[in-house]
Order: structure tokens, then C-alpha cells, then sequence
């Protein structure tokens, strides 16, 4: 809805063109090569939420590298910018590589954010469908792709502040290079939701109306820590499953009404929400933790709270 008859037209173009230039083309699934691009615009489109040129541009992600279409090519259809892009996320052929094949890339993706921050989100959206249909990938190619995405694109996403993203490369990851441990952990967890979720949305609600006597108004929201996640900290702490003690975050997320001093405003809110929150539930000594005054290095803002719940549970509260 948000773009023009004219940048639509664009776009359909570019579809058109992809499928012209990948019509012989399939995936190792099987599928026709021309549903990745699709797939890859969409989440440009719907989960990037970018305009009409880097849509375009993944449409045609692939078109130099695989076929016989090059940047000029694009350039003359679709103008400079398309062009650009595309380009960017065009890996490099070479007789010879200054360290290797991989790295070379790995430069190449870095060095685009001094021109384009764009280019990086396309090359993000492309990893991230290639990690969600990696089953019909041979087992070998399986290990290889899920090392690179939790070596270098999964921290990528995290330094740009892209938390859902970092979260499901990481955990596809995960799921193909220890593939035991992630369907133990899936399984203990999926119990862990059965038996707990109903009781964690007893509690929002009991935060939630506290807060409604004081005029605070806001929603809630159960965020269930990642296989992935969970497999970390029992590395890190020695400690089996079941001594994991923080397995969700409630989230308790209010609207700021102005762009004005939004982060003093930020903070304050918050403030007033801790506030109320401790003068009727107990806090665990020590759990406060600032994120608004002091962001972590990609940008994330939140206050936390660690709250005793009913049950004699400590509940770890961001409220955001």
C-alpha cells in the first residue's frame, strides 16, 4: 500500500525480468530458481520494510552472478541506483583471490556499508532464505552454509539492530550444526511453554492492571528464549536444562505520544513503570539494569527488572 502505481510498475519489471533471466533455472529443492527471488523481495518488502529499489535490486540479486544479464543491463532498465545495488550484492569472480574465496566476500559485504547501507539488508534477506529452505541442502553443504551464517551474518544482523533476524539465523544455525541438541532443547522448551504460559499471562495481567491504577497504560508480550539461546548459557554455566533459571522475558511495552525529547520521555516512562511495578511486587536485589541511558552496542534500549511472581519465581520484566 505504501507504493506508487508508477514504483509498482517498476517492480513488477524487475519480477518479470528475474523470471525471464532464471526461467531455466531450479534450486536444489527443485522449485523454480525464480521463487528465492520472490521470497527474498518479499522479506525486503514486509520484513525490512524498504521502498521500491532495493525490492527491485532483490528481485534481480541474482541475475549478473548467474546469468548472462550484467549491471549494465540493469542499469539501462532500472537506472543507477538499481544498479548499484545490485552490483554490491554481486559476488566477484576472480582467477585469484587476495586471501580466499569467502573472505574476499566477506570484505566485499563490509565494504558496501560505506556506500549503502541497503546493499547489507538485501544480503541479510538473502541469508536468511536460504537458512529457512536449507534442508534440501546436501548435509556438507548444510554445515558449511550454517557456520558462515553463525560466524559472520547473524552478528552482522545484531550490529545493525536487527534482533528478529540475529535471533532466526542464529537458531537455524543451531539447528543444522548440532542438530541433536536443538531437538532436545525444542522439546524441553515446547513442554516448558504447555506448562508455564498460562500462569506467565496470569502474571502480565496482574502487572498490567496494577500499572492501569496508576494511569500506566500497556500491553505485554512473552518472548521465549531460542533453542539456540538456551544451548549458550548451558555452555557458559556448566548448568543442564533444567537449571537454566531465566527461560522467557515478559515484555511490557508502552507508546510514546512524541517524537519530542523522545528518549528523556523514554526514560521517564519507564521510571514511572518501575516504579509502580516495585511498590506492589518484590525486586530481586541487584536486577535493575539501564539500557536507555547506556544502549548496548547495536542500538538496543530497555529497562529491566528482575520481579518475585506468585509462585516464588524470579520473572525477568523489560519494559520497553
Amino acid at each position: 500500500q505504501r507504493a506508487s502505481a508508477d514504483e509498482i510498475k517498476r517492480m513488477r519489471s524487475a519480477y518479470e525480468l528475474a523470471a525471464e533471466a532464471h526461467r531455466e533455472q531450479k534450486r536444489k529443492s527443485g522449485e523454480p530458481f525464480i521463487m528465492h527471488p520472490i521470497a527474498v523481495a518479499t522479506i525486503v518488502a514486509e520484513e525490512l520494510e524498504l521502498d521500491d529499489n532495493p525490492i527491485i535490486s532483490a528481485f534481480l540479486h541474482d541475475v549478473v552472478e548467474d546469468t548472462d544479464y550484467t549491471v549494465e543491463d540493469i542499469r539501462s532498465r532500472f537506472g543507477d541506483d538499481v544498479a548499484f545495488l545490485v552490483d554490491t550484492v554481486t559476488k566477484r569472480k576472480k582467477d585469484s583471490y587476495e586471501h580466499s574465496k569467502q573472505v574476499d566476500n566477506y570484505r566485499q559485504i563490509l565494504e558496501s556499508v560505506h556506500y549503502d547501507i541497503r546493499a547489507l539488508l538485501i544480503k541479510l534477506a538473502d541469508r536468511l532464505h536460504n537458512m529457512r529452505t536449507l534442508s534440501s541442502m546436501r548435509a556438507d553443504k548444510q554445515m558449511k552454509i550454517a557456520g558462515e551464517t553463525d560466524y559472520f551474518y547473524a552478528p552482522l544482523a545484531n550490529r545493525l539492530g536487527m534482533y528478529q533476524i540475529k535471533r532466526e539465523l542464529e537458531n537455524l544455525s543451531f539447528q543444522y550444526r548440532c542438530p541433536k541438541d536443538y531437538e532436545f532443547i525444542s522439546g524441553q522448551m515446547d513442554l516448558y511453554r504447555q506448562e508455564n504460559e498460562e500462569k506467565i499471562w496470569e502474571m502480565a495481567h496482574k502487572y498490567i492492571d496494577c500499572l492501569a491504577g496508576y494511569g500506566l497504560k500497556v500491553r505485554a508480550e512473552i518472548r521465549y528464549r531460542t533453542p539456540y539461546s538456551i544451548w549458550r548459557k548451558m555452555q557458559t554455566t556448566g548448568s543442564d536444562f533444567n537449571h537454566i533459571d531465566i527461560k522467557h522475558i515478559l515484555r511490557l511495552i508502552y507508546d510514546v505520544d512524541s517524537q519530542e525529547n523522545e528518549l528523556r520521555r523514554e526514560k521517564a516512562m519507564s521510571l514511572q513503570i518501575y516504579s509502580a511495578l516495585t511498590d506492589n511486587f518484590k525486586e530481586r536485589p541487584g536486577s535493575v539494569v539501564n539500557f536507555i541511558d547506556t544502549p548496548k552496542e547495536n542500538g538496543y534500549q530497555s529497562f529491566h527488572v528482575t520481579l518475585l511472581t506468585d509462585r516464588g519465581t524470579w520473572q525477568e520484566v523489560h519494559i520497553s
